[in-house]
């Protein structure tokens, strides 16, 4: 290592130590103690507020002559076995625990995979999947994994870790067009070992491509820029454009503000460089761009934008700032448990030792506007960050391309408390600020995110199925002693979590059309535990899990009912087979639409279901099943009179199972019906069996009716 001057002579060195640890105590304060509202305010005020503007008031910019601190070089070389460490650390960070700390997906990586599972079996059909309005890409790469290793939990989840673990090399190599060796060094420790990227990486949805598109985009930008010939230069500038043009396939929304950010930086640049660059800009942007906006506003379902772009307008201005503030809020100390997914489990996405080095960068940019690249960053990240701030939707990812700009500026304090040090002192320094750094992001994504699925009412606040997570380790071990079965999850009413079906693809017959189905010596239902006795009678014992009895669910919840199959019974599983089957169309259909109470889109979910009924029909299982879906849909637009038509079909012409009767009278309460009511839990009393809580509502109704019984 060369050593840079050991003298400490500047005072502004020392000061960034004591703001550094003034930021530090606030940030460690607010993220991780229990503090009321008042308590919070004053610690932001006097932690962080105060300090950063006496700093800023008080401290003089750098001279214009002293090296920037991006370009100052603190190591004139980096050992390989550091390479290596940080390697393995950050494949460690992304691959470890790979099928086991999320527990079980999120329903929207269900939809992601059901998407990529058609795509692989069928190939690709549109450009644009499900309600939100996905890109193909990320659905053709997640489809093409499937067909290397086959639909599972590993599969699932390997693509989007090796998505973030290969953005860490492309991270270092942009950074060091930018940067000198040393501060794209510490951007590289960052971008491995910190716990927002790695966190992401957990999570298979197609925004885990917004970091890799985005340094790609500043790759290409600085090669223009630094190519010594035009021919050079026009090529890399066609290249820019193509990219930020392709990219709309894989991220769309999310990638706008990405495009407004690097577009307007290449126009301005390039104008000033050579004009002419512009035009093969323009150009290599406009060939992807113009087949894609026909084909997007040519689409039918443009409810998700205009969801998005009108959601706020008549919320009250308090609740804009508070839904704003979720966001920096969330950044740098975390938010309420009751926010959606995506968010840090154990103070912020970003931990306080990143946070108050964040302080420090911020400071120094702001002292120093004459430096042209730290306004852009100060600008740039304001700009990133609006997405995120403007919508009362909360949601981590659509800010996550302002990771590219925290980094630089986190580096940037970094550089600030070493400067003037030794270059031995520097890597100290360097060194225990990552320690402390990734001690914190290790305990938060390894043991305070994986203990979090210990408790059954955190499945529900992030959308997990915990019936089915359970479900898959009993199905597990029966595959795993007994071969392949029939699994039939697609009968239950409501947002079918098709977790389940990639999970138990590679031994469930009844998806897997490769797996010989008369061969088969099991079949498995999940649905309602109240059908069970109606099964058993027909088709013999079977075992009975009851995977919801700790959930106290209202109408009794799901079992796993496992039974063997002979020859009497298995031309009735090959019968349900191929219903489950059928309802692939219906599900395209449901996720495509599921915002269904616009549009009268329901109409197209209720015909996609219709066209399945010849498979159900004179199967009094499937029948019931059939109407209950049905039931279900005209629920969720609140035509609960029809819903409750089709509930009285699924007990006329399928089984009259207690919960039924229980969903059945609870939509006449609603609808006002009181008595009808009462004699639907009555009779949902003298089902078979009875787990629904249809017992308490029939008390309570008998204090406001006359009805006998």
């Amino acid at each position: 290592m060369s050593k840079s001057s050991s003298a400490f002579k500047s005072p502004i060195a020392f000061s960034a130590w004591i703001y550094f640890f003034i930021f530090l105590t606030a940030n460690t304060l607010l993220s991780y103690f229990p503090l009321t509202f008042q308590a919070s305010l004053w610690i932001s005020l006097l932690g962080l507020a105060l300090p950063f503007g006496i700093a800023l008031w008080t401290g003089k910019p750098s001279p214009t002559s002293e090296s920037p601190l991006h370009q100052f070089e603190f190591w004139a070389k980096i050992p390989l076995w550091i390479w290596i460490v940080l390697g393995a650390a950050a494949l460690f960070f992304r691959f470890d625990q790979l099928t086991t700390l999320s527990a079980w997906p999120i329903y929207d990586e269900g939809m992601v995979g059901f998407c990529a599972l058609q795509i692989a079996q069928k190939g690709v059909h549109h450009l644009f999947y499900m309600f939100s309005q996905i890109p193909v890409f990320y659905l053709w790469l997640l489809g093409s994994v499937f067909k290397l290793f086959g639909p599972s939990l590993f599969s699932l989840w390997f693509l989007p870790a090796l998505i973030s673990a290969l953005w860490v090399p492309l991270a270092y190599l942009t950074a060091r067009h930018y940067f000198s060796k040393s501060f794209s060094f510490f951007c590289v420790l960052a971008a491995g070992l910190a716990f927002w990227p790695c966190y992401i990486g957990r999570f298979s949805v197609n925004e885990n491509l917004l970091l890799p598109l985005e340094t790609l985009a500043f790759l290409w930008l600085a090669k223009c820029l630094r190519a010594e010939s035009n021919q050079k230069q026009n090529l890399f500038s066609f290249i820019l454009g193509l990219t930020l043009g392709l990219s709309l396939y894989a991220v769309f929304l999310h990638w706008i503000s990405v495009l407004f950010i690097v577009g307007l930086t290449a126009g301005y640049l390039f104008w000033k460089k050579r004009p002419g660059l512009l035009i093969f800009l323009v150009v290599g942007f406009a060939l992807p761009v113009i087949p894609f906006a026909v084909i997007y506003f040519q689409s039918e379902n443009l409810s998700y934008f205009h969801l998005l772009s009108s959601a706020s307008l008549s919320e009250p201005w308090l609740d804009k700032l508070k839904d704003a503030w979720n966001t920096p809020q969330g950044l740098f100390w975390g938010v309420s448990p009751r926010e959606l997914c995506y968010k840090p489990l154990w103070g912020g996405l970003i931990n306080p030792v990143l946070g108050a080095l964040f302080g420090i960068g911020l400071l120094e940019s702001f002292k120093n506007p004459q430096r042209a690249l730290y306004r852009w960053l100060c600008v740039a990240g304001l700009v990133l960050l609006l997405p995120g701030m403007l919508v009362s939707d909360f949601e981590f990812y659509r800010v996550l391309p302002v990771l590219v700009i925290l980094i630089p500026l986190i580096a940037l304090g970094w550089a600030r408390l070493t400067r003037g040090f030794s270059a031995r002192s520097a890597a100290v320094i360097l060194f225990g600020l990552i320690a402390a750094s990734t001690a914190l992001d290790f305990h938060q994504l390894f043991q305070v995110y994986s203990h979090l699925w210990d408790s059954p009412g955190y499945w529900v606040k992030e959308s997990k199925s915990i019936n089915n997570d359970r479900a898959y380790q009993l199905l597990k071990a029966k595959a795993q002693t007994e071969g392949p079965g029939f699994v039939f999850s697609d009968f239950a009413p409501g947002f079918n979590d098709q977790n389940l079906k990639l999970a138990d693809y590679s031994f469930n017959a009844a998806a897997n059309e490769k797996l010989d189905s008369e061969k088969v010596q099991w079949a498995a239902l999940v649905v309602n535990v109240n059908y069970q006795p109606f099964l058993a009678k027909r088709l013999g014992a079977g075992k009975t899990y009851w995977i919801s009895k700790d959930l106290n669910l209202p109408d009794g919840g799901s079992m796993l009912w496992v039974v063997e199959i002979n020859e009497s019974n298995r031309a009735i599983f090959n019968h349900w087979r191929e219903a489950q089957l059928a309802l692939n169309g219906y599900l395209s259909e449901y996720f495509e639409h599921l915002n269904f109470k616009e549009n009268n889109s329901y109409s197209k979910i209720l015909n996609a279901l219709d066209q399945t009924y010849p498979f159900f029909q004179k199967d009094p299982f499937l029948e019931a099943c059939y109407w209950e879906k049905r039931a279900d849909l005209f629920s969720r637009i609140n035509l609960f009179t029809e819903a409750a038509e089709n509930l009285t079909n699924a007990v006329k012409k399928g089984y009259p199972a207690a919960h039924l009767f229980y969903h059945l009278g609870t939509l006449q309460m609603i609808t006002q019906k009181n008595t009808e009511a009462e004699k639907d839990f009555r009779q949902a009393a003298l089902a078979p069996i009875n787990f629904t809580q249809s017992s308490s509502l029939l008390n309570q109704l008998r204090g406001k009716t006359n009805a006998s019984f």
